[in-house]
């Protein structure tokens, strides 16, 4: 007996829509963007996909092709019976399931190579609706395609990047790439323990999985290949109506995406890297308006600095980039990263009924853009999208597809991206990441020290719990060591003279309240003085002025105060400060000849911050 078309798709009867969608889109993957390599013949596998997609994708053909099934299964009376309805029923839409479509059917298929420009010629006065499915003979996104045009685009984003390079790096550039290298081996490491961790976890989920009953197997290239034989494989069914103008724009799009190489098989490494390259030149933009409209004194400096922070920038950046995204592949079927790793989009690769206008297609990338930036990057939380992007990573190497593909029915094809397109694309990544780190190092110091700070502030140091346990008194607490950071509210009481009538042991201070003032002041400049160059050393340059500039409050003629506030200002690029700071030390410790060479530093970075300002 003839195969069904369910057990040709390996789906039963009684399938939902989804599945059988992903039956269709499993079939599509295999032969849409494959050349023939001996393993079939393509165009008629996509014609299998045109007559299965028209009729079960519409609810209407679905049911009238079951009932077809069950009466091709019943008696011969009630075979009889139904020949004898369909020839006395009136001409209606014709849906690939009766007998009407044969003959056309039958005239359509016999045609030789020689025939179709004479109907080709014709194509145009047959009457009734283009009833086939105008995704399979879509023609390859030919953006770009042009050397010209190519070598255009690798320049401007050359261009880009590289401007973007000399007016980031700092002038001491060596001191800075170290510590970036350093941020940039621990964050790959992290990443690497990222992905272990969530590619073992889906090999033991895989490995655990309940064994459920074994899927059926689908029949498809013996449907192929006896549907080239008899002309029909569907019992129940006649042959599509296909017309030789469309059988030739399906052989003309078969043979565009053989010539450019096209395949939809799985490549991870291509998807990442487009949707990496596609956040970080829109940030690359972003920052720039954000510096612009800080210079013109729209956003305030603290704002800016919250905006730009590494744990907030990238999510600004992926979710402003949701909209963009949506427009640029409605309009141009690309995104900048796409078009230089070959990566293509095609919606509504299973549906022949689906609307194809340019308000549908915004629509549907919106809503798949959408999800990528919920789903696939956890909206941008640097903390969470490593996880989520090795899950959609392992999804893919798996399953050959992520939900938001198959939720808004994306067929997702690869194509060799050019040596040029591929040197920028992955060169332009580099010089990216190095952009990055560059702005971000400093912030993310300033972050682990606070938190670092905030935890030790609320321990006694060893410091003061040897100082302490000499003096015989109780560390303090935490928040006695706040206060002792923070500089007094007020200036300290009158003095008030002792009381004659209580006689003064031989020890005992003439004023307590005076002593105790002596000894709060001396135990804040005992921790000002291990806190400010532990966070000096610690690369909080901002928290150690502030420490180091109470700690030279409280104690003026300690050169070592001072030198502490000249070096966190240095750090800072605050030059001018630095160098008062380092005089001061000059003049409580005159024979120390580091600190001339400190003045030196700060004077050489005040002439090369005024050549930068020149210069932009």
């Amino acid at each position: 007996m003839k195969a069904t078309l369910y057990e040709a798709l390996g789906i039963t009867p009684t399938a939902s829509d989804d599945e059988v969608r992903a039956a269709l889109r499993r079939l599509i993957r295999k032969y849409y963007a494959k050349t023939r390599d001996g393993q079939g013949n393509v165009e008629e596998a996509l014609r299998f996909i045109n007559h299965a997609s028209r009729i079960l994708s519409d609810r209407e053909r679905r049911v009238r092709y079951d009932n077809e099934l069950a009466l091709s299964a019943g008696t011969t009376e009630q075979r009889i019976a139904h020949v004898v309805t369909n020839a006395v029923a009136e001409a209606g839409e014709q849906t690939d399931v009766g007998t009407e479509a044969v003959d056309k059917a039958a005239v359509a298929d016999v045609l030789d190579d020689e025939d179709l420009p004479a109907e080709l010629q014709g194509a145009g006065s047959r009457p009734g609706a283009n009833l086939h499915h105008p995704g399979l003979t879509e023609r390859v996104a030919s953006f770009g395609r042009s050397p010209i045009a190519t070598l255009a685009l690798c320049v401007l984003f050359g261009a880009f990047i590289s401007a973007a390079i000399v007016f980031v790096t700092p002038s001491d550039a060596v001191l800075v790439a170290k510590q970036v290298l350093v941020w940039l081996t621990l964050g790959l490491l992290a990443l690497t323990a990222v992905y272990g961790a969530v590619h073992g976890f889906a090999w033991i989920v895989r490995r655990r999985q309940v064994a459920q009953t074994p899927p059926l197997q689908p029949q498809t290239d013996l449907a192929i290949l006896n549907w080239r034989r008899e002309k029909s494989v569907f019992l129940g069914t006649n042959q599509p109506q296909e017309d030789a103008s469309w059988i030739f724009q399906l052989r003309m799009a078969e043979l565009e995406r053989a010539k450019s190489g096209r395949t939809s098989e799985p490549r991870p490494w291509q998807r990442l890297g487009a949707r990496m390259f596609d956040y970080a030149i829109w940030g690359l933009a972003l920052a720039l308006l954000l510096s612009e409209l800080r210079g013109a004194g729209v956003i305030p400096g603290d704002i800016a600095w919250w905006v730009g922070h590494p744990l907030v920038a990238p999510m600004i950046i992926t979710g402003s980039w949701v909209p963009i995204e949506a427009l640029l592949i409605a309009a141009l079927a690309t995104t900048p990263g796409k078009w230089l790793f070959g990566v293509f989009l095609q919606f509504s690769i299973s549906d022949a009924y689906a609307r194809r206008d340019a308000r549908t297609q915004f629509e549907r990338a919106l809503r798949r853009a959408f999800r990528v930036w919920w789903e696939g990057v956890a909206c941008g939380f640097p903390l969470l999208a490593p996880f989520l992007i090795a899950f959609a990573f392992e999804k893919v190497s798996v399953h050959q597809e992520t939900d938001w593909d198959f939720s808004q029915d994306v067929l997702v094809t690869h194509g060799p991206p050019g040596v040029l397109n591929l040197v920028t694309g992955v060169c332009g990544l580099a010089a990216m990441l190095w952009l990055y780190g560059v702005a971000w190092h400093q912030p993310m110091a300033e972050s682990i020290a606070w938190a670092r700070a905030t935890i030790t502030d609320a321990l006694p140091s060893s410091t003061m719990l040897s100082n302490f346990s000499a003096g015989g008194t109780s560390p303090p607490r935490a928040s006695t060591i706040t206060r002792a950071i923070a500089p007094p509210a007020s200036s300290a009481p009158a003095l008030r003279p002792p009381s004659a009538s209580v006689p003064l042991a031989p020890n005992e201070p003439i004023d307590r309240e005076l002593e105790s003032r002596f000894a709060e002041r001396r135990s804040r400049i005992a921790v000002l003085a291990v806190e400010g160059p532990r966070m000096l050393r610690a690369g909080n340059w901002r928290r150690a002025g502030e420490l180091c500039r109470a700690w030279a409050d409280l104690d003026l003629g300690n050169p070592e105060s001072w030198r502490c506030l000249g070096q966190a200002m240095q750090a800072q690029g605050y030059h001018q400060e630095a160098i008062a700071a380092f005089r001061k030390a000059k003049q409580h410790d005159p024979a120390d000849r580091t600190l001339d060479s400190a003045i030196e530093r700060s004077q050489r970075g005040i002439v090369a911050d005024f050549i930068n300002r020149y210069r932009r």
